[in-house]
Order: structure tokens, then sequence, then C-alpha cells
């Protein structure tokens, strides 16, 4: 049977490197950030896709450009600070460019609470004629910039 004194060392020991590794849970003194996470709705397809943020002065506070295709299929989670204010999504889906508004009260999910940050998915389709096309959903939770 192990000693007291020997448990109490691996305790504390596992605590430790779990906080040195970095997986003691949220730091207080990340920045808490907006995300935005891409899907591709069509396996079978491949698109070029850019995906663009701006503020209400068109100050571009995200940008990321993708080649989507079932090899890489997604893009999840890519932070941006979450002391901006977003208000315009632009995607571009091979040469189509769509605009959206940054989701904001009208969905149930927003405001976000306590230290979460609202985000986008974005799912990339084709409507019904093949054209492509945008789904966006919006969600909250805790995404830092670090």
């Amino acid at each position: 049977m192990p000693s007291t004194t020997r448990r109490a060392f691996v305790t504390g020991s596992s605590a430790v490197l779990a906080a040195v590794a970095g997986c003691s849970g949220v730091d207080s003194a990340s920045a808490p950030a907006h995300w935005v996470t891409v899907y591709l709705g069509e396996r079978e397809e491949t698109h070029d896709v850019t995906v663009a943020v701006a503020d209400g002065s068109g100050t571009t506070l995200f940008e990321r450009t993708y080649r989507l295709s079932d090899d890489n299929e997604s893009d999840e989670h890519v932070a941006f600070p979450g002391s901006t204010e977003p208000e315009t999504v632009v995607v571009t889906v091979d040469g189509t460019r769509l605009e959206r508004d940054w989701p904001g009260f009208e969905q149930s999910e927003l405001p976000c609470d306590g230290s979460n940050e609202s985000g986008i998915e974005l799912w990339i389709e084709n409507d019904q004629d093949g054209d492509p096309t945008v789904r966006m959903e919006a969600g909250c939770q805790r995404v830092t910039t670090d």
C-alpha cells in the first residue's frame, strides 16, 4: 500500500505538470476572442474560399484564405480579438462574393455571457442550381488569441 506522503507527492507533481503543460483550464490572463469556423458542406466538392470580417468602419479584423476539399474540409475556432466589434462577414467562394451581417442580438444564442465571445460557423455549400452559397450560424464559447 502506498504511503500518504508518496500519494501527496504524486498528486502534487501531477498538478504541477498539468499546469506547466497548459492543461489546468482557462488562463485568466488570456485575451477572449471572437472566432470563425469554416466547414466544407459537400465533401465531394473543392472550393477556393476567402473569409473576411470587418468592423463598421470597414477595417478588416480577420481574413483567411482556404482551399477546401475532402482532404481539408474544415478550419475550426480561428480567433481574432474579442475587443473588436465585427459587423460584416464577406465570404468569397470560387470568385462569388457573399456578404452577411455579423450575427447580433437577433440570434437566440447572443449576446454571450460570462467569458464567452460570439463567433460564427460557416458551411460552404451549393444551392439547388449548383451555385456556391454559405450557411452561417452564431455561437458562444471561450476562445483566446494566445
